[in-house]
């Protein structure tokens, strides 16, 4: 098969995995998992009126005699009549009949007289302000944040539905490659063994222990068979391209794989590929290392977005500080740079073999075939461990 753009690859990753199953979990264990359901506030917040301030609550104008002491945790015991006067403490709840709270470092107090002009606003949170029972916190594919860890605690939730963690296996392909040591001449060190599953973890996902498999068919055939009956996705790096000892593609046949992708024109990474058996999506990185992150991030990475039902969502811009040529190939580009001051900027040390440079960066600018001036805005993908996005 022909080699696909770089968006039709992504479109097809998406569709390759179906929405994961999902389960309860007690919302204080629930950081970094990705939402199944909205979430909606059990209560209003803050659940009555409260202080704003420390200070004095009071009734109209004054002077304000006081007649009590309000504190925190217990509701006031009184009202409050005009010009009468209460000591509260930030989060207090309002007795009724108040008009405002004056901070204590505003107020005069004498005796029982407490004197001072009236602030310009009230410094009373009222019952609801920050939102009322029923409102959407959160929405499904989000992904929880201490923040909103925080947010759905004060809320009154004591536990979520979460997105099952898709498995994944990682097979590392390869006679040369070794896990220890200083390699010798023809061989080298696993710099992706390593780091996949931690690229698996970081976008969600659950690894198992990389398995290194050597250049031999029938291995490799017994590998991605025993994977696939144990995973949802199985991540095979190297034996994408088509050399006398790449025998991905040709066990994958042998298996009865539906190839998805076999190519894409995209560089660094073009060798990659997405084949299914018997509903597992099996995605072959190429060797080189960055160019098999370039393939993470096209083949895997919309599959696993889509487990956690966020495949729909476009992906963030960058404006570009420099100008980037057209590609004499008419091929998309995946540019390693940094967001500066005056937009994105390519790093150093970014061939396909390297990871020094990706190492460093924020992610990948998604340069079109026909290039880009200084100041376009392009499509951006961010380094997993960097992002933000819709969480």
């Amino acid at each position: 098969m022909s080699e696909l753009s770089w968006w039709q690859a992504r479109g097809l990753a998406a569709g390759a995995l179906d929405p994961g199953s999902d389960e309860e979990v007690p919302l204080a264990t629930s950081l970094g998992r990705t939402l199944a359901t909205d979430v909606r506030a059990v209560v209003d917040l803050p659940g009555f009126a409260t202080a704003a301030m420390d200070g004095w609550v009071v009734a109209g104008s004054g002077p304000w005699t006081v007649v009590g002491t309000i504190d925190t945790g217990t509701p006031a015991d009184r009202d409050v009549a005009e010009g009468q006067a209460m000591r509260i403490a930030t989060g207090g709840a309002i007795p009724a009949g108040a008009t405002s709270v004056i901070p204590w470092e505003l107020a005069h107090v004498s005796g029982d007289v407490v004197t001072a002009d009236l602030p310009g606003k009230s410094h009373i949170r009222p019952q609801g302000e920050e939102c009322v029972v029923g409102d959407v916190l959160a929405r499904r594919g989000d992904i929880v944040n201490p923040a909103l860890l925080g947010s759905l605690a004060a809320a009154a939730t004591d536990a979520v539905r979460v997105v099952q963690r898709p498995k994944v296996s990682v097979l590392v392909l390869g006679d040369e490659v070794v896990h220890a040591g200083v390699p010798r001449a023809g061989e080298v060190r696993d710099a992706l063994g390593v780091q996949i599953p931690a690229w698996v973890s970081a976008l969600g996902g659950e690894a198992a222990s990389p398995r290194h498999v050597t250049d031999d068919p029938a291995a490799l055939g017994s590998a991605l068979a025993s994977s696939i009956s144990e995973s949802d996705v199985v991540v095979a790096t190297g034996g994408t391209a088509r050399g006398h000892r790449d025998f991905l593609r040709s066990v994958l046949e042998s298996l009865g794989a539906r190839f998805l992708v076999d190519g894409v024109a995209v560089r660094p990474g073009h060798p990659m590929m997405l084949a299914d058996i018997d509903g597992t999506p099996v995605v072959g990185l190429p060797g080189n290392p960055l160019s098999a992150l370039v393939a993470m991030v096209t083949l895997v990475e919309p599959g696993i977005e889509s487990w956690f039902g966020r495949g729909d969502r476009e992906l963030p811009q960058v404006q570009m500080a420099e100008s980037v040529s057209p590609s004499t190939k008419g091929l998309t580009r995946l540019m390693v740079g940094c967001r500066e001051l005056g937009g994105f900027r390519q790093v150093e040390h970014v061939s396909s073999a390297m990871l020094r440079g990706i190492a460093h960066a924020d992610g990948w600018a998604v340069i079109p075939a026909k290039g880009v001036p200084p100041g376009a805005t392009v499509p951006w993908i961010p380094v997993p461990w960097f992002r933000s996005r819709q969480n």
